[in-house]
């Protein structure tokens, strides 16, 4: 019996933001088989991101797929409702810590308290807190380490494959 409980709607839009980030294209079958939702749901989740301004993606018919056009920033779209607006803002500062923590995974890592006050200044610390606990919720980790007792450590990411999230269940062979 399979004990993994379903991912809920956030853990799964930014699953499907870590996909666009890892693959070329994501099929609709991908959506269906990793997260069990329909094709309307994965078209929701699509349209989610498009406005949270961090994702421009093209159908293309023939491949039934998915193709990044752009994962450059944008604005949050208008949104009249606080609390849809609330969550779009959410979204977008999520998926911009998710790239930047990509990004720094094949550097000399920054502080990760560090890295998320310069890329998103004026956000209050237990929000800081909040963020990252989703994102590991997701398998995205940040640690500290000291290589010698006498020096100074540094900060080291792990950022999952692209289908190595905890939200998407192993395939069966």
């Amino acid at each position: 019996m399979d004990t993994q409980k379903k991912p809920g709607k956030l853990s799964r839009v930014l699953s499907v933001y870590h996909l666009f980030l890892n693959c070329r294209e994501v099929s609709l079958q991908e959506f269906t088989l990793n997260f069990g939702v329909s094709q309307r749901t994965a078209l929701r989740d699509i349209r989610l991101l498009e406005r949270a301004g961090v994702l421009e993606a093209r159908w293309d018919r023939d491949c039934q797929a998915f193709y990044p056009m752009s994962l450059e920033l944008r604005p949050v779209a208008e949104e009249e409702n606080r609390t849809r607006r609330k969550y779009l803002e959410k979204l977008q500062r999520l998926c911009i810590l998710m790239r930047r923590m990509s990004e720094e995974d094949s550097e000399d890592g920054m502080n990760k308290v560090e890295l998320y006050r310069e890329i998103l200044p004026g956000i209050p610390d237990r929000t800081r807190q909040r963020d990252f606990k989703e994102l590991e919720e997701l398998g995205y980790e940040a640690w500290y380490e000291r290589r010698y007792d006498d020096g100074p450590g540094r900060w080291y990411y792990e950022i999952p494959g692209a289908y190595g999230l905890k939200t998407i269940p192993p395939m069966e062979s």
